[in-house]
């Protein structure tokens, strides 16, 4: 008897859609069946009207835990990426204390391993350069540093601004044959600027906007052309985040054309048109998406980053002395891209490809994961493409957050079925399994 199978529907294998059945026996893919007979199982899903995709890997998640619980837990939001069809997370290292030993990172990975619901990895900080390869021997995917320094989540225990210690950073993470992943930041211009605009007493929100992303969006672009040349210069493997806007993808594109190789990952708000962050464009909204389809940008992740309402509002008067709001987006930031895959502005392969295959590339998993067929984990999101929602509504939050800014934005496309390791841990909304189900998978190689 097998463990799972999942019958009628239309399967991505690859980049085509088949008409088969999924067969999993033991956690793992062990059959795609047509018109074959499927052997009885535990558990069976008709999938009739409904597409079978492999489970989506965010790498790019605030879980907030430890020091900041008040905002999200490995709980929370471990459910929250289980109702979007994630199938594996990994959490990002600002947090209190900051991963960056390796007894605290045992730490955090015991913490998320008693509360996750699906599987994980954690981003260390590689603050500590000794520390380095003990923590990628106890199985880090990799590390991850800002490049600005202000307040919290930008604080200084999680920033490297100097280039000198950047480069020697990436050396050190070089040699453990880990990634590197970077929030890009210009810290000498925003300095300038931030301390210029507080003098005029010009500090909301809509300044921080203006700052971060005025000036043809110079702050945040121009790291893009100096992080390449670091990592070329001591074999470091990178990562860049938050590629968004034409600015950006104009450097990234001419930094790739020049033979410097990195993988440039975006964000769902690169093509959700709201204020006062976020893309405001239609020009800007098509070229990430034209970015996406050509492969200049390589893996979208959420970067769900949930804040109170308390701190949201604060941000709205004095963004440059507080948590700048964002949006829990692990729930719903599928839905956000199958809506353009539902206009055709996407293709569902595309946006696989950016969402899980190439995750699954890029961290050393694939063809583990990120992919549906015959040996590959059995992780999988299974999705309703005609079925239309409404962010916050019908479409809840379940992100300690309790709400989200894109509150009554329709989309259309929504993941009805959440499978990890053969096991459903989400059907229709809720969520199947307990606390402490998810499992490390750690780094292989």
């Amino acid at each position: 008897m097998a463990q799972l199978v999942i019958t009628n529907g239309d399967v991505l294998v690859g980049s085509d859609m088949v008409r088969c059945d999924v067969i999993v026996d033991d956690g793992k893919i062990v059959g795609l069946s047509q018109n074959q007979g499927v052997p009885d199982a535990a558990t069976t899903i008709d999938a009739s009207g409904l597409t079978v995709i492999p489970g989506l890997i965010d790498t790019h998640v605030h879980a907030r835990e430890p020091g900041y619980t008040y905002k999200e837990d490995f709980e929370t939001a471990s459910k929250a990426a289980a109702a979007g069809g994630i199938t594996m997370f990994m959490d990002m290292p600002n947090t209190d204390p900051v991963p960056n030993t390796l007894e605290r990172y045992w730490e955090h990975r015991e913490l998320a391993e008693s509360k996750a619901v699906i599987d994980f990895n954690h981003w260390a900080m590689p603050t500590d350069l000794a520390e380095i390869p003990k923590i990628a021997e106890a199985g880090a995917i990799g590390f991850k540093f800002f490049m600005k320094s202000a307040h919290y989540p930008y604080g200084d225990e999680v920033s490297i601004v100097d280039h000198a210690v950047i480069l020697e950073t990436m050396r050190a993470i070089a040699e453990t044959g880990r990634r590197c992943v970077v929030h890009p930041h210009n810290q000498m211009i925003w300095e300038y600027q931030t301390r210029k605009w507080t003098e005029e007493g010009r500090t909301a929100r809509m300044a921080w906007n203006a700052v971060t992303y005025g000036n043809n969006d110079v702050i945040e672009t121009t790291p893009i052309a100096i992080l390449p040349i670091l990592a070329e210069a001591v074999g470091c493997d990178l990562r860049i985040l938050h590629i968004q806007g034409r600015p950006q993808l104009r450097v990234v594109r001419m930094v790739k054309d020049a033979g410097f190789r990195f993988i440039a990952e975006t964000n769902p708000w690169s093509i959700v048109r709201i204020d006062p962050i976020g893309i405001h464009t239609p020009e800007d909204v098509e070229a990430n998406l034209e970015a996406l389809r050509d492969g200049t940008v390589d893996i979208i992740a959420s970067d769900h980053a949930p804040h109170t309402r308390e701190e949201h509002a604060e941000a709205d008067s004095s963004s440059f002395q507080s948590v700048i709001a964002a949006y829990p987006l692990c729930e719903h930031y599928m839905s956000i891209y199958l809506t353009e895959v539902n206009k055709g502005r996407l293709s569902l392969y595309e946006f696989v490809r950016a969402a899980s295959e190439n995750v699954a590339r890029h961290i050393g998993l694939y063809p583990r994961k990120g992919v549906i067929r015959v040996g590959s984990d059995a992780d999988l999101a299974i999705v309703d493409l005609g079925k239309g929602g409404v962010l916050g509504k019908s479409l809840p939050v379940y992100s300690k957050m309790g709400f989200t800014p894109l509150e009554g934005q329709e989309v259309k496309g929504v993941p009805v079925y959440t499978v990890a390791r053969g096991h459903v841990v989400m059907d229709h909304g809720k969520i199947m399994v307990e606390p402490g189900f998810g499992q490390f998978v750690p780094a292989e190689g």
